[in-house]
């Protein structure tokens, strides 16, 4: 790497610049700004204490009142599997971190699994997943200690965004952020779940900051650190791999940006002012993280190349068939099994995962399509978003300049935002909102900024409207608890109204049924039908029904009857995803979309948590 120790004083003194440190003499010691504030991290102790306490005490109540989630009913088993058995033949469509963390409490609760089941045998999921949870074990307690993981994570993102937040801008934008993230519906709700959404977004920003901060001074822990978020991201969704794209486009602005790189390893000091030198510290840096990662995947799967103990298991996979037949990616990623370069399970997972990206049932706003729209997630932003987040978004925006922290520091923020949503756009997998996460915890360390502007004395107005909107936001996400995931702001018409826009993941996940059995045991009597999305098991609650086609993991092994078989009076139970007919079709059930429209035409008698809507049939 090129090197340069000359002095220049005007290096980091554009105005709103975060404080850079100065350029020295080899082997002399770096002063570095100190970022922190008045007191110190010690003296924020008792508000990110009072954050974490607000945080679990929301999301540890809700979760005790919801069912699995779809995609919780084989993450959750399969975190167990690979710890119990080492075997990874489960869920292998996910990289297995978020599950591996979320199968540590079921260790120590001692679950049990049958591994001479056929499901297992099989490699069939979400069957070996509905034993697991709903016969072999008591489903409520596994599921509230599996998500508790989850919130702790959770909590940890929280705390990274208040303080990026508060060194971008200062104390107070600390607290706001907290107070954002805190009351982030989306957040909140994913945060709950054993699912890799929250975090992909949460390890995503942390590399960033980390990144960041390590381009500033970098020292071997922040490198450590920085390397190692990064590695976190890639074992926990297999959209991880953006955050390479994105630290590469940071580091590139670093490089042409008037702001040296210094570099301080131990007694020795080195600062680097031209590109070309900055450029060498940023290809360094990604080098190795690149080499954390790979050694990360190979942690995380045992450090076994084979899916599987059993070989039949991967003998019996057609690798050239999986992912896309003419694409480099896929091609080079199916060399690198043949060479034992990376564990058999994560090749197929990101095949797989690639596989799906082409075609996958979607709904939109009364629409139907099986390779979505361009402009799906523009949607649901602003329809799953909360009105005063999205103004104070714009009002940061609008006073980056007066309020921002210089233009590389803001560009940190916004470049990683502008990728994700580039590449959410180009995709075809329109299947949820949560898939934007990403761009939240970035987002509101932008807004953030804006706590600059609650000096009253100076800018009344100004403080005045974004302390209304600020407390908007907390009233506008704190009346939808325990609904979370059903969250939908005014321009949608609320979360009454949302199953006309979004569906699936948005909305119904399949995560009522308790309020459904409580429904249900009010009216033991009536004849009851039930529609469920989802891949949690309704006998187990004991809801007693006569089941109707729909996209349930549990239907192949129950009788399911044909809708002509509803008489007159009959109540039916109906998940709003199965309403819109997103995931099954005439051609699946005869008669299923008739039958579905005329539901939609007519007045619920009562909606369950905002996803199951029941009826009674004229």
């Amino acid at each position: 790497m090129e090197e340069n120790t000359t002095q220049h004083t005007d290096a980091a003194t554009a105005p709103g610049d975060l404080p850079m440190p100065e350029p020295v003499p080899r082997g002399a010691p770096i002063k570095v700004a100190d970022s922190s504030q008045k007191g110190g991290w010690l003296a924020q102790l008792p508000y990110l204490a009072l954050f974490a306490a607000v945080l679990l005490l929301l999301s540890l109540t809700s979760v005790r009142r919801k069912s699995a989630t779809f995609d919780e009913g084989s993450h959750l088993p399969a975190g167990f599997s690979y710890l119990a058995y080492r075997d990874f033949r489960m869920n292998m469509e996910h990289p297995p971190l978020i599950k591996l963390l979320a199968g540590l409490p079921l260790r120590a609760l001692s679950a049990k699994a049958d591994s001479s089941h056929a499901s297992w045998k099989t490699g069939d999921q979400f069957y070996f997943g509905e034993e697991f949870l709903y016969s072999w074990n008591d489903a409520d307690r596994l599921l509230f200690w599996g998500r508790v993981p989850i919130v702790l994570l959770s909590v940890l993102f929280g705390v990274v965004v208040f303080f990026c937040a508060r060194e971008w801008y200062g104390s107070k934008a600390g607290y706001v952020a907290l107070l954002l993230y805190l009351f982030t519906p989306d957040l909140l709700a994913h945060g709950q779940l054993v699912t890799t959404d929250l975090g992909v977004a949460g390890f995503m920003f942390l590399a960033v900051y980390a990144f960041f901060r390590a381009l500033r001074l970098l020292t071997p822990i922040r490198f450590l650190l920085a390397a190692l978020a990064t590695s976190c991201a890639i074992v926990t969704k297999f959209s991880g791999v953006l955050i390479f794209p994105m630290l590469a486009a940071i580091g590139i602005l670093f490089a042409i940006s008037a702001t040296p790189i210094a570099v301080r390893f131990g007694k020795v000091s080195r600062t680097f002012n031209t590109w070309a030198g900055k450029l060498g510290v940023v290809a360094s840096m990604l080098a190795g993280s690149a080499i954390l990662s790979f050694l990360l995947i190979w942690s995380c799967y045992g450090w076994r190349h084979t899916m599987t103990p059993d070989p039949k298991m991967s003998q019996g996979i057609k690798w050239d068939q999986i992912g896309s037949a003419e694409s480099f990616v896929a091609d080079t990623v199916r060399w690198t099994r043949e060479q034992h370069l990376l564990p058999e399970a994560f090749v197929y997972g990101f095949l797989k995962t690639q596989e799906s990206t082409t075609s996958r049932s979607a709904f939109l706003m009364g629409e139907y399509s099986t390779e979505g729209w361009w402009y799906y997630f523009l949607i649901t932003f602003a329809v799953k978003t909360p009105i005063p987040l999205l103004l104070l978004i714009v009002l940061a925006a609008v006073f980056i300049k007066r309020y921002g922290a210089g233009w590389l520091a803001e560009a940190a923020l916004l470049v990683p935002v502008a990728i994700y949503t580039v590449f959410a756009l180009s995709s075809s997998l329109n299947i949820g909102h949560r898939h934007l996460l990403p761009i939240y915890p970035f987002l509101i360390v932008f807004t953030a900024k804006m706590a600059r502007a609650l000096e009253f004395k100076r800018q009344r107005a100004l403080a005045v409207v974004c302390a209304l909107l600020l407390v908007w936001n907390v009233v506008e996400t704190g009346k939808t608890y325990p609904n979370f995931l059903t969250y939908f702001n005014q321009f949608a018409g609320g979360p009454a109204n949302g199953y006309q826009w979004l569906v699936d993941s948005n909305l119904d996940w399949g995560q009522d049924l308790k309020e459904l059995a409580q429904y249900r045991r009010e009216h033991p009597d009536e004849p009851f039908f039930l529609s469920y999305f989802g891949s949690a098991k309704p006998e187990y609650y004991g809801i007693k029904a006569r089941f109707l086609p729909s996209f349930n993991t549990g239907n192949q092994r129950r009788t399911v009857e044909p809708v002509s078989v509803v008489q007159s009076g009959a109540i039916v139970a109906v998940s709003a995803t199965s309403l819109q007919c997103a995931n099954i079709r005439n051609y699946e059930a005869p008669g299923i979309e008739q039958f579905m429209e005329r539901l939609r035409n007519r007045q619920p008698i009562a909606v369950i948590g905002h996803s199951i809507l029941i009826y009674r049939m004229p």
